[in-house]
């Protein structure tokens, strides 16, 4: 039970006992960090619900648990923040890739919200009867963007449930959801997982060597999804900018620095880049981390380095450094303009690392 989900070990005890009542509560609200889990928490919690084997659940062999794999069960009703208009077939697409990989990370367009039409469409199906007999399950993940029609009209949804309908919400921001959504929901707080966690489950799950595994265990600052990130061969060219971006601003010339932003906003998109300064902030955070703990610094990896002006430097300029990726990271979450963060940022790097 809860076999996909990594750590947790809290949640999965107390579904074991729930479970073991009989007595379903009709709502849930996971909430906690990106990356750690609630997706996939959802999902294997849609799959006990509605698998027929009564021994073990889920089986993953019944007809119920193999229409998981493309995300096309009857019964199951999955929505996610979109904008404006998106083509049934995208949305299908989407929901077919959370259900085969629920740790990646779904970047969507700008302004993406949960609308008032996907509750409606809840309310026309919840109307009908179940198709399998097994109960129905409605997931809506990152509840945080839920529009104010739609939220309204989830109330009315979870103040007066149908029969046999389990509805999980997920949200990495529980202040963000209306008091009287969560007053109706079971809150589940799934945390930060734990290096050893991470690491471990890189091992058994992608084969890959101890020492790795802990590498990018420890990059992850607690997230799963963000470590699974780190092994993609896309994401490692990606990540090799983080050496150039603090190279340039240490050793380039102004102009050489214009060029570098200009080459990152035509290949990577905001969420990229997001990933690209993310990772950076991991790395400094890790050379901080080591240089405290053992009084050395870390051993240089293959694929990321850092420039010699930071290594050398004190913890108070690295943390400074920190400080400015975070807030430029910070303002690209709230869709400002990229080309004029990164220049912000950049100039200030610059001033920092060069001491002027």
């Amino acid at each position: 039970m809860f076999a996909q989900l990594a750590g947790q070990e809290r949640l999965k005890r107390y579904f074991m006992k729930l479970l073991a009542t009989g007595k379903m509560p009709h709502s849930f609200l996971f909430y906690g960090p990106e990356g750690v889990g609630k997706t996939m928490a959802a999902l294997e919690l849609a799959r006990i619900i509605t698998c027929f084997n009564e021994e073990r659940r889920p089986c993953g062999v019944c007809a119920s648990c193999v229409k998981f794999k493309t995300m096309s069960h009857p019964d199951v009703m999955l929505y996610f923040p979109v904008p404006g208009s998106m083509k049934p077939e995208a949305i299908q697409a989407v929901r077919g890739g959370i259900a085969s990989n629920p740790y990646k990370r779904i970047f969507l367009q700008k302004n993406a919200s949960l609308l008032i039409d996907m509750v409606r469409e809840i309310k026309q199906r919840l109307r009908l009867q179940s198709y399998q007999g097994r109960g129905r399950v409605v997931i809506l993940l990152g509840c945080e963007s839920l529009t104010t029609d739609a939220g309204n009209a989830l109330l009315k949804i979870l103040e007066e449930p149908p029969p046999y309908v389990t509805i999980i919400l997920t949200t990495t921001s529980l202040d963000a959801i209306l008091p009287t959504i969560r007053s109706r929901c079971h809150l589940i707080l799934l945390s930060y997982l734990s290096v050893e966690t991470i690491a471990e489950t890189l091992q058994q799950r992608e084969g890959i060597s101890a020492e790795e595994a802990r590498y990018y265990a420890t990059l992850s600052g607690g997230s799963y999804a963000r470590a699974l990130e780190y092994l993609q061969n896309d994401f490692k060219e990606m990540a090799q900018y983080c050496t150039d971006i603090l190279l340039y601003c240490a050793e380039k010339p102004l102009l050489y620095t214009f060029e570098l932003i200009n080459v990152l906003t035509e290949k990577y998109n905001v969420n990229e880049l997001k990933s690209i300064l993310e990772f950076l902030i991991a790395l400094l955070k890790y050379r901080i981390e080591m240089q405290v703990v053992s009084g050395t610094l870390p051993v240089e990896n293959e694929y990321f380095k850092l420039p010699e002006q930071v290594t050398s430097a004190n913890i108070q300029t690295v943390e400074h450094i920190i400080d400015e990726i975070e807030n430029s990271v910070d303002l690209l979450t709230k869709n400002v303009y990229l080309t004029i963060v990164l220049l912000v940022l950049f100039l200030k790097l610059r001033k920092i690392i060069r001491n002027e």
